[in-house]
């Protein structure tokens, strides 16, 4: 026996609790050979469940929990894995339910050695909360690898299948016990809760089921919530309290359903998804957590209208009373979007002061490009030129007034 479940999703587990009578002795004999006929259409039933049995000198006998008044479908698995048994009417038993004689079973002569034998049985209209069976031994000990048993239920309305999708992956990530039995649909049959902590209700048009209560306070969990949780479109209460769940506030979290939730004394940790200002709640307790960040005051809000908000014990979290206030220019990790603001306003003046400067620089040289200028070099010899031309004519000047008044003339070049 295995408590692995298979492709079906069917757990198989240890028999050991539902034997009766002597039947507690029984010895536990395994192979690691392959066992021919498993893992087939439609019922795919694992090898392993083939590679152990059970078996013992004298009677083997079971009982099994049932629900009185229902109809009830058994199967029964053998395979012959004592390589001692080499021949038909080695071992030979009856089978027996409510001790109706309903099968006389010789493994050997149906399969041989190391093959996968089944057969099945309904017992109809139970009157006890027991479903007894028995296999009793005509040669050799009695043998059995596996038994199953299940209620055989009106045809019901099923979940809707995007809310299975929702559930499995609830499942996996929350890592859900199998002794919870989060096995098949979540919803049916109607007539009883077919998984433990769920509830549901037919939806408005009344051709499905849909999921309105997760109720797994206390349970043990440890995982996450996973994002799929989004598509649980009619859930109203959600209470996931007091286990060792991590990891952030999924983003689809808040349905405009949902009126009750409950993730308290967890380990969730990030910021209050916006989400959950767009739901209907009336009671939000997120206490003792690990969240941080600013609190929407949308969700504030729940309490000041009449509804139960607890936010205690999340060191990280601010912006609503008692809380602290939230640091101007940072949020949740991150950048507010007041600091991203400034940041930005800050970066626009830096590019226009800086394109300003450019701007009149660029017209200032714009100016001087049209200053010609001569080069000093060139201004100094023409002031000499002109001083000169000066000295010169100054001389012409005396030379002039020299000869009216009757003075010799002088020539200016003796040569």
């Amino acid at each position: 026996f295995t408590s692995d479940p298979d492709a079906f999703g069917r757990s198989w587990q240890s028999d050991s609790d539902y034997r009766a009578g002597k039947s507690e002795s029984a010895k536990v004999i395994t192979t690691k050979e392959k066992i021919t006929g498993t893992e087939k259409a439609p019922n795919y039933f694992p090898m392993k469940l083939y590679q152990s049995a059970v078996t013992i000198e004298g009677r083997l006998e079971y009982e099994l929990p049932v629900d009185a008044k229902l109809d009830y479908l058994v199967w029964f698995h053998f395979a012959e894995i004592d390589s001692t048994v080499r021949k038909v009417g080695e071992r030979v038993f009856d089978v027996l339910v409510n001790d109706k004689n309903v099968s006389r079973v010789d493994i050997f002569k149906e399969v041989g050695s190391f093959a996968a034998y089944s057969l099945n049985y309904t017992e109809k209209n139970l009157s006890s909360s027991v479903l007894n069976v028995k296999l009793s031994p005509v040669a050799g000990a009695p043998l059995i690898c596996g038994l199953e048993n299940y209620a055989m239920v009106p045809a019901d309305l099923a979940t809707v299948p995007e809310q299975v999708v929702a559930m499995k992956a609830l499942k996996d990530s929350l890592s859900v016990p199998d002794r919870m039995g989060w096995n098949g649909d979540p919803c049916a049959p109607t007539d009883w809760d077919a998984w433990e902590g769920v509830t549901c209700h037919t939806n408005k048009n009344g051709t499905g089921l849909v999921i309105t209560q997760i109720e797994l306070g206390s349970q043990g969990l440890k995982g996450y919530i996973s994002e799929q949780i989004s598509l649980l479109s009619n859930l109203i209460n959600l209470n996931l309290s007091t286990n060792s769940l991590d990891g952030t506030l999924p983003i689809g979290l808040g349905q405009k359903s949902l009126a009750r939730l409950d993730l308290s004394d967890n380990q969730f940790s990030g910021s209050i998804p916006e989400s959950l200002t767009s739901s209907n709640l009336q009671l939000v307790r997120l206490n003792n957590n690990l969240l941080e960040g600013r609190v929407p005051e949308e969700l504030y809000s729940v309490g000041v209208h009449g509804g139960t908000i607890d936010l205690s014990g999340n060191k990280g979290l601010c912006g609503v009373p008692p809380l602290p206030d939230c640091p101007l220019f940072w949020e949740n990790g991150r950048l507010s979007k007041g600091g991203k603001i400034a940041i930005g306003l800050s970066c626009f003046l830096f590019v226009a002061v800086l394109l300003l400067v450019i701007y009149l620089f660029c017209i200032r040289r714009g100016r001087n490009d049209y200053d010609f200028g001569l080069p000093s070099d060139l201004i100094s010899l023409a002031a000499k030129r002109n001083r000169y031309q000066r000295q010169k004519s100054l001389m012409l000047l005396e030379m002039e007034s020299q000869h009216a008044k009757g003075l010799p003339s002088v020539p200016l070049n003796p040569h």
